[in-house]
């Protein structure tokens, strides 16, 4: 739990800090950064199939999972050519951030924001995310 949503934070962050690249004149930014989210899932994927216990393959696969999906807004990002934090395209992302005043993580989307639940959800596997499971979430939060 605490790794998924340290890895979603940075994410956020660096999504965040290629805009700004971008906005400084690194037109090629979010391609780079595909390309080094893609390098990251070879990696797991090797370690996936490496020699782990069952519990730390659950973990490692759940990882995969939210990576993939995140490789995957990137890669929309860039055939779409979303180059600004203040696109849609951006804003309707689930986004979460340390927010240091409340001492606090915060998932952000649209106009909404939400305090993190700090559920356990268990190693019990998750779907794959897809573009329906998005706008579910949209929905929801807006």
């Amino acid at each position: 739990m605490v790794g998924l949503a340290g890895a979603q934070v940075w994410w956020t962050w660096e999504v965040e800090d290629v805009f700004n690249k971008v906005a400084k004149g690194d037109k090629k930014a979010m391609k780079t950064y595909s390309k080094k989210l893609n390098s990251q899932i070879d990696e797991m994927v090797i370690k996936v199939r490496s020699n782990l216990s069952k519990n730390d393959r659950r973990k490692f696969n759940t990882m995969l999972i939210v990576d993939v999906h995140a490789r995957d807004i990137v890669e929309t990002f860039v055939r779409d050519s979303i180059l600004n934090a203040q696109e849609f395209e951006w804003e309707s992302q689930l986004r979460f951030y340390w927010d240091r005043k409340m001492d606090e993580l915060v998932i952000r989307q649209c106009t909404g924001t939400f305090g993190y639940g700090y559920e356990y959800m268990g190693l019990n596997g998750r779907l794959v995310i897809t573009p329906l499971t998005d706008r579910i979430y949209l929905t929801m939060t807006q």
